[in-house]
């Protein structure tokens, strides 16, 4: 598997004249595309009399994706990038016959309904998905398109499987006509999402990085914190969670915002590994807070068949109880090493920074208003905003829509789809075969008898599940695999639905900051020149609340906002003390260092108050009080031993 694909081989921005030809053709696509989605999503094509059915859209916007993944990475990664190749162009010609197939003919598929494929058929869809699975491999690696063929083999030949994997096989051509013919294979639903709604997220952080927001993110991020102990590393986590929860890409994010943070961590006395952590743990959280969660919120809302509002309000208290957990462990860092804030000099001004970025901030608060006071839908929002964003910044000339900006957002916005849209593609296969085979049922009833009835046992099979279907993917894709898999399973145990949903997108988006895979990682330690598994594995110290949190999703649901009040300030109380205490412990210091057997004092007691049972809470804070006082009275006499220690050496020189 690629521990990242190289999707930016090609500089944006880079003139004209400098590009060769494979990389004009893709510069070509991805404005293409981006206009094309932009025209789409403003509804500008029926105003021009012109109808374009969503199963077209969708086959138009997955099949220019797909055709600029081939043209932008290489198959293999020493290989020359501008070179063309003769089955990189017989790869492109599949996938427009495929999907022009599909475009034009697809009225007429729509009131057919028809389930099985010609001859002719059969061959463009076994092109088409050869081309599709061939992109896929090329920007997220080979495991996952290698499971969805075996997911399109088994609908032929699940009457020879065994045990609850047992199921009536199907045709070839029955399967090729249910996958490319119909609206529920290939050009489902979840494409269907990917194509407007994550499309259309996607498109807005192009905006906003070409317009300049990720340095006011930045600086508003130092302005608010720099001066504190630690406050590089401070300001990585405000800027990460600003800039991430709108980029949809946490590799992106890393990548942003960490060539800024990164260096000023180092330089303020933060080893490089260390730098490194912190950039990937903040931006693995871009993911997990509201408003916008990477377009992840939209997707729940979409499969849950609830507001958009309510799964920001459910998501929020977890994403602070991951910060605060981080915020505390990076302080106690900062004093371990007796590090203090930036000089004055260095430290932006708030006011200056606010009066040169605000623009960028209302069309935050215009999608919130619109989704949240309004119930606009989705798509209606993000166009509004991303509307509201490029008149704000004309405002102010640096941040002005210039025509060179206006490509660089496009183009950056299509190379933000290719890690997502051909793999969403194929889990169209994945999807369509489970429901063909009702393989979906049995899945769910094998893993529940695995589990014996046991919820934690459950709990723990899902868990771990979906951080190895989460490698190396993007946040998106993830939670798509993930609750089409492994959700059924968790609601039919009797786990709320947005309580299953959360826990298993938490867990499968940890794999960007857990070895062997860590994306976030290795990205990160490319920019700080650090060891990329020594910044995993310390990433995983510092994000251990996103191991943790998930549990609460399902033992404490008044985290998600589901309850009375009172149940509600109680778990969040309780759930982020207890990831406190264990990140004390983690950091094994407060004030002074603490022995390993204090250390053991506190995860014992931050488990005891995590777990929500009123005795273990009640023993958990005694241990925390009585390891306080005994840590008190340790450094009062810490501190009089020093006093004596500093009268007697004064005397001595007397």
């Amino acid at each position: 598997m690629r521990k990242y694909h190289d999707m930016d081989q090609f500089n944006i921005g880079t003139s004209w004249s400098d590009r060769g030809l494979k990389s004009k053709l893709a510069f070509l696509v991805a404005i293409v595309w981006s206009l094309y989605t932009l025209l789409y999503l403003c509804n500008a094509y029926s105003y021009l009399g012109l109808e374009i059915s969503p199963i077209s859209h969708r086959a138009i916007s997955a099949g220019l994706i797909c055709i600029l993944a081939l043209l932008l990475v290489a198959p293999k990664k020493k290989m020359a990038r501008e070179k063309i190749r003769w089955y990189d162009m017989l790869l492109i010609l599949f996938i427009i016959a495929g999907c022009a197939y599909i475009v034009i003919n697809a009225n007429e598929l729509i009131a057919e309904g028809r389930l099985m494929t010609y001859p002719f058929e059969s061959l463009l869809a076994s092109l088409l998905f050869i081309s599709f699975i061939e992109a896929t491999r090329r920007t997220i690696g080979w495991v996952l398109p290698f499971l969805i063929v075996l997911f399109f083999f088994y609908a032929v030949y699940s009457n020879n499987f065994p045990g609850f994997l047992h199921s009536t096989g199907f045709s070839y051509p029955i399967v090729f006509g249910y996958m490319y013919l119909s609206p529920d294979g290939i050009w489902g639903m979840i494409i269907g999402i990917v194509s407007t709604i994550v499309a259309g997220f996607i498109i807005f952080g192009g905006f906003l990085k070409s317009l300049g927001a990720s340095k006011f993110f930045n600086d508003l991020a130092l302005a608010t914190v720099g001066f504190m102990r630690g406050g590089p590393a401070k300001a990585a986590v405000i800027a990460s969670t600003l800039f991430g929860s709108v980029s949809g890409s946490i590799a992106a994010n890393v990548a942003t915002t960490g060539q800024i943070t990164i260096p000023l961590m180092k330089n303020t006395g933060y080893e490089e590994n260390y730098a490194g952590a912190v950039e990937a743990t903040a931006s693995t959280g871009g993911m997990f807070m509201p408003p916008v969660m990477g377009a992840t919120a939209f997707l729940i809302a979409e499969f849950l068949g609830i507001s958009y509002w309510s799964v920001c309000v459910a998501a929020f208290l977890p994403a602070i109880a991951y910060y605060a957990t981080l915020f505390v462990q990076i302080d106690l860092e900062a004093a371990k090493l007796g590090l203090k804030g930036l000089p004055k000099k260095e430290i932006p001004s708030l006011k200056k920074t606010l009066l040169g970025g605000w623009q960028y901030l209302l069309p935050f608060a215009l999608l919130i208003f619109l989704l949240g006071v309004l119930r606009y839908s989705a798509q209606t929002s993000i166009m509004y905003t991303i509307g509201a964003l490029v008149i704000v910044s004309s405002f102010k000339k640096e941040s002005r829509l210039s025509f060179k900006k206006l490509i660089v957002a496009l183009e950056d916005s299509a190379r933000g789809m290719i890690s997502i849209a051909p793999l969403c593609a194929l889990i169209g296969i994945l999807v369509g075969s489970i429901q063909m085979t009702g393989a979906g049922t049995n899945f769910t009833s094998q893993i529940l008898s695995i589990s014996g009835g046991n919820l934690l046992i459950l709990l723990a099979l899902t868990a771990s599940a979906a951080f190895i279907l989460g490698m190396g993917m993007t946040a998106v894709s993830v939670y798509l695999l993930t609750v089409i898999l492994l959700a059924p399973a968790l609601i039919k145990a009797g786990v709320e639905p947005i309580s299953a949903h959360m826990f298993l997108f938490y867990f499968g988006c940890l794999s960007f900051i857990t070895p062997p895979v860590c994306v976030a990682a290795y990205i990160a330690a490319g920019i700080s020149g650090g060891d990329p598994w020594k910044t995993g594995f310390r990433a995983v110290r510092l994000g251990f609340a996103a191991f943790l949190v998930p549990w609460a999703f399902v033992f404490n649901p008044g985290i998600l906002m589901i309850g009375p009040l009172p149940q509600i300030l109680s778990n969040f109380f309780f759930v982020t003390l207890g990831s406190i205490t264990m990140g004390v412990a983690f950091e094994g210091f407060l004030v002074t260092k603490l022995s390993i057997w204090k250390n053991i004092v506190l995860i014992i007691s931050g488990f005891c108050i995590f777990i929500p049972n009123q005795l273990a809470r009640l023993l958990g804070l005694s241990l925390l009080f009585t390891f306080l006082i005994n840590h008190l009275i340790h450094l009062k006499r810490v501190n009089a031993e020093a006093q004596d220690q500093a009268i007697q050496g004064g005397s001595h020189e007397n």
